[in-house]
């Protein structure tokens, strides 16, 4: 072999070994230099971001649904724990509220009549609430809440006021039954306050009305004018209003007289019972 010829050949494959390592070198650089100045994706690329997409969303959601679900499980809690305070303080105001309103209604009712009895000296008087009311064409009368235990006798006069409401007729243990100047087994002698006519007020077993018979055709009449019990029967003591005149007719010779208590009866809650001898201030 000619020496020549093979330091030749290594020469040759020396420099094939450099020019493709340049090559290399330069194509690198350019790959690089495109990568960075001219990007763009590949298919592969693509495809792969495409492909785990799917499972980045789902996992988001999930995460999201998650914080979700447990930050309002802990707001629940926490409302709900509010809500059990606040109803437990509710119901106390409430409680609070509903007795104050009761004693408010109670002394809403109850003054007019306390101070009346005040005012007169009715020392006896016993202040009772009406339980049932009848009013109908058979009947009319009160249940109210005082009995025998109370010391309630029959004919104990039932009063509002000035105005007679009725009288006792049946006394049981814990209650007992007043019938009202209203119904037409009532009646009461009375004189009208103005003009002095003398008569008997019957009730009609109409609701809030009466009847005033045998009134002289020579006594004179107004309307408006006071109707008051003259005490000249056993059970009904004097000067007591059994209401005003709201009409009246002459009939032969008798006034046809309508009297009209001067308290609605249905509305009543309360009312005072006494003992006429009882009474101090007439």
């Amino acid at each position: 072999m000619n020496p020549k010829n093979g330091f030749k050949k290594k020469l040759t494959k020396k420099w094939k070994r450099k020019i493709i390592l340049t090559i290399t070198i330069i194509l690198l650089f350019f790959f690089i230099l495109n990568r960075i100045f001219f990007f763009k994706k590949s298919f592969l690329e693509n495809f792969a971001g495409n492909l785990i997409y799917p499972v980045i969303f789902v996992s988001s959601n999930i995460k999201c649904f998650a914080n979700h679900f447990f930050q309002k499980r802990k707001n629940y809690k926490e409302l709900e724990k509010k809500y059990k305070i606040l109803k437990t303080e509710k119901e106390k105001l409430l409680k609070q509220n509903i007795k104050l309103k009761a004693s408010l209604h109670y002394n809403s009712l109850t003054k007019d009549i306390l101070d009346f009895q005040k005012r007169y000296d009715l020392k006896t008087a016993m202040l009772s609430k009406i339980l049932v009311k009848n009013f109908t064409s058979q009947e009319h009368y009160f249940l109210i809440n005082k009995g025998s235990k109370d010391g309630i006798q029959k004919n104990m006069l039932g009063i509002y006021k000035f105005q007679i409401v009725g009288k006792i007729v049946d006394v049981f243990r814990w209650y007992s039954k007043m019938v009202l100047i209203t119904d037409k087994n009532c009646k009461v002698a009375a004189f009208t306050n103005k003009t002095n006519a003398q008569g008997i007020v019957i009730g009609q077993n109409i609701k809030n009305q009466l009847k005033m018979d045998y009134v002289n055709h020579l006594s004179s009449m107004e309307k408006d004018d006071f109707v008051i019990s003259s005490g000249h029967g056993l059970i009904f003591p004097e000067g007591f209003c059994l209401g005003k005149i709201k009409d009246y007719k002459t009939e032969g010779v008798y006034h046809k007289i309508t009297v009209e208590p001067l308290v609605d009866f249905s509305t009543l809650k309360f009312c005072l019972l006494i003992n006429q001898e009882k009474i101090t201030s007439f």
